[in-house]
């Protein structure tokens, strides 16, 4: 479990959207949530257990 930045790139590792790539645009402090916009139509809301940091190497 991580903490988050807007403009992080994450990959999703919940069971919804498992393996997708997106990037944090929202952290809901209320709600411990991050919503995550995978592309241009497709968003959702994820805790941090949910996601893990995305790098290329």
């Amino acid at each position: 479990m991580g903490t988050f930045s807007t403009g992080q790139t994450v990959r999703i590792t919940g069971t919804t959207m498992t393996g997708n790539v997106g990037t944090v645009v929202h952290h809901d402090e209320k709600r411990g949530t991050y919503l995550v916009r995978i592309d241009a139509t497709t968003q959702n809301y994820f805790t941090a257990a949910e996601l893990e940091e995305f790098t290329t190497s």
